[in-house]
């Protein structure tokens, strides 16, 4: 037996289609000029790069359980690295836009974009 669509269920259709993209205009942060990327352990910051003025490759290599090393280049940040068992957070590859996040939840290390505007201003996550 085939089911027929009604009339009633293309403007449902039309109506989930457009709150997804009003949805994505407005929860989209701006990107700004000037980006900095904050490394999070423990809910410790233990480094910040400014990523638009960073002229050469900067490498962090973090500790804890599962060590690893972060990757910096102008403009964009990873997870180079990682002695994860999963290896997601080396799977989520360059981040690079302000509010973009790449995080290894084994070892609880957060790297966080964020613009000039919102430094140290507001709460994403925290990890205990």
């Amino acid at each position: 037996m085939r089911l027929k669509p009604k009339p009633g269920d293309f403007f449902i259709i039309l109506f989930i289609a457009a709150a997804a993209v009003i949805l994505l205009f407005t929860l989209r942060q701006a990107d700004s000029q000037e980006k900095t990327a904050l490394i999070i352990q423990d809910g410790v910051v233990i480094k910040q790069i400014r990523l638009d003025t960073l002229e050469n490759t900067e490498i962090i290599e973090y500790s804890g359980e599962y060590p690893g090393v972060i990757e910096a280049q102008k403009g964009r940040i990873r997870f180079r690295e990682a002695a994860c068992p999963d290896q997601v957070c080396v799977g989520t590859g360059w981040i690079s836009r302000n509010g973009q996040i790449a995080v290894c939840l084994p070892d609880k290390i957060l790297i966080k974009i964020t613009g000039t505007d919102s430094i140290g201003n507001d709460t994403d996550i925290i990890l205990h």
